[in-house]
């Protein structure tokens, strides 16, 4: 089903819908910054990918156990969430009618 939105302000509605847009985006990157920084830490003390982490490995295999795996595969999902929503957000295309 595909949601249709109606206003009587069309264009002052448009323009808030497209700060919104832009903010949220802004916002989804910033997010996205920092998740990648968290997840750099984990990789270089480990020297293996976030990927392969999360693919092969258990919390037996790194050094701070259960909570650190915890952690670590916390902010690797977070940083998929992330992705998958700012992609959602890139791909709506403001048409002028």
């Amino acid at each position: 089903m595909s949601d249709v939105l109606k206003t009587d302000m069309p264009d002052k509605a448009a323009r808030i819908l497209i700060e919104a847009l832009e903010t949220e985006s802004f916002r989804l990157k910033y997010s996205m910054q920092l998740a990648k920084k968290r997840l750099s830490k984990f990789e270089k003390k480990y020297k293996v990918s976030s990927e392969e982490f999360i693919t092969e490995w258990s919390a037996e295999d790194l050094a701070g156990k259960d909570l650190e795996y915890v952690e670590w595969a916390g902010e690797y999902k977070l940083s998929i969430r992330l992705n998958d929503r700012l992609t959602a957000l890139q791909s709506i295309h403001h048409v002028s009618s």
